[in-house]
């Protein structure tokens, strides 16, 4: 009789006790959750590779466009002497011997890989006749150019469709030279079209400046996932 009792008084309380424990747990974690989701979306893009907002705006702000933009005008003009139909993006492809071919636009991962082929057997269908400046030690490369069998030198603007959707197959392409491969990124924003594209240059510079090489390429990668979007993963969509 007095156990029954005790079980009419105990069960009710342990359900209340089970249910506001869960209700604890769905509280923290809930908040927990909320403040990582704030805290990953109010990130900028040089915050994501690892600069503070001050250092960047520092660096935004110091910044010499006049003698930035020169240089690119300089560049692009020596390049592209001689060219014709030139855009961007625009790469010149340097095998050995010093053979050299183009690619204009936003060619395919085969064809990419024909020219590389070409310029490696010293035949070229496309040649090309420009001024292209040497490639320094100082500039955006991946890749080693001195031992490298192939250096790619890609003219191209952040806020150009087709750079975004070329970029990723240069990448390809390169992750798989196993080294045979420099990839070498100049500047050439197109401004009379992109109104954004010299904002976009100069931000990857100072990310450049402040955090190194490696920094610089997460940066591109980033600023191209802004003009064509990288689709989730299908189970991530579901």
């Amino acid at each position: 009789m007095e156990n029954n009792k005790m079980q009419k008084i105990n069960t009710p309380t342990a359900i209340i006790v089970a249910g506001f424990l869960v209700m604890l747990a769905i509280l923290i974690t809930n908040g927990g959750n909320s403040g990582l989701n704030k805290s990953t979306k109010a990130k900028t893009l040089s915050e994501q590779v690892g600069v503070s907002k001050e250092k960047f705006t520092a660096c935004i702000q110091s910044f010499n466009k006049e003698a930035f933009n020169k240089k690119i005008e300089a560049s692009v003009t020596s390049a592209m002497k001689g060219e014709n139909g030139v855009g961007t993006p625009y790469s010149i492809v340097i095998g050995p011997n010093g053979v050299k071919s183009k690619i204009s636009g936003a060619d395919s991962y085969e064809n990419v890989n024909k020219i590389i082929n070409e310029v490696v057997s010293g035949k070229v269908t496309t040649p090309y006749t420009g001024e292209m400046p040497p490639v320094e030690s100082n500039e955006h490369i991946l890749g080693n150019i001195n031992t490298a069998k192939v250096t790619i030198v890609e003219y191209s603007d952040f806020e150009c469709p087709f750079c975004a959707r070329f970029h990723p197959i240069l990448e390809k392409v390169y992750n798989e030279s196993n080294g045979e491969i420099a990839w070498v990124y100049r500047q050439f924003p197109l401004v009379q079209i992109h109104k954004n594209a010299m904002e976009r240059a100069i931000a990857s510079e100072c990310i450049a400046s402040i955090k190194g090489n490696d920094a610089f390429w997460k940066y591109a990668d980033l600023l191209f996932n802004l003009v064509v979007p990288k689709e989730a993963p299908v189970d991530e969509q579901l």
